[in-house]
């Protein structure tokens, strides 16, 4: 578990409290189960595991969580795409709230007030919404390549302000648009009122299946070529 606490302004006993980021299913620094992940099904696919916080910094309104792969964001992996570490956020959690439930729905709000985005590819289900978890070995699916093994975490954020209203999705003009949980990632970071932030570190070789009759992603086994 790696903990922080960004104080803003005079700190109080509550303050100085680190908050926590925890799950029954995920052990800091160890495999994440494969029914988090992409491992021997579609790419994409994967359930969203339980995730719960506690000590959070007084005067907190709301949460945001938010998942990544710390191997590609280093430069460390095959993938060098700095679009790519980005899978998933949600944000405007209620400040009540210390609990995400296990196998949230790929709606856009899938509890009250909060909305979540995903950052795979938009011809590949769940888009846009829906939890993406890791998968690192796309590559060594379809393309022959080794077998990675990624550091990912779950990062949280607290913030002093109850909604957060991000800046309307911008997706660049290059061939390859910009990942919007990127994008979302830099607001939660620089946000005025962001209170403070808990991590849970894992580590992911997950590898998808790809279906009969088609060597190369994104055709995967989810009924059929997506």
């Amino acid at each position: 578990m790696i903990t922080a606490l960004l104080p803003l302004g005079c700190s109080s006993d509550d303050d100085a409290k680190s908050m926590t980021l925890t799950s029954p299913s995920i052990q800091t620094g160890k495999p994440i189960p494969d029914q988090f992940t992409c491992d021997g099904r579609a790419f994409g696919d994967g359930e969203s595991p339980e995730l719960n916080w506690s000590n959070a910094p007084s005067g907190t309104k709301s949460y945001a969580v938010l998942l990544k792969d710390l191997t590609i964001e280093a430069g460390e992996a095959d993938d060098e795409d700095p679009e790519h570490p980005f899978h998933w956020t949600i944000w405007n959690i209620p400040a009540s709230t210390h609990q995400l439930p296990a196998s949230l729905s790929n709606e856009q709000h899938p509890i009250t007030d909060a909305q979540q985005q995903n950052g795979g590819p938009p011809f590949i289900a769940p888009a846009p919404y829906g939890y993406f978890g890791p998968c690192p070995n796309l590559g060594a699916a379809g393309m022959g390549k080794p077998v990675e093994v990624h550091d990912d975490v779950f990062i949280l954020y607290a913030f002093a302000d109850a909604t957060l209203t991000p800046p309307e999705y911008d997706p660049g003009t290059g061939a390859v648009p910009l990942n919007p949980v990127r994008q979302l990632a830099n607001f939660f970071e620089t946000h005025p009122s962001l209170l403070g932030t808990a991590e849970l570190n894992f580590t992911s070789d997950a590898t998808p299946a790809t279906c009969p009759g088609f060597d190369n992603p994104p055709f995967t086994c989810a009924g059929g070529a997506l």
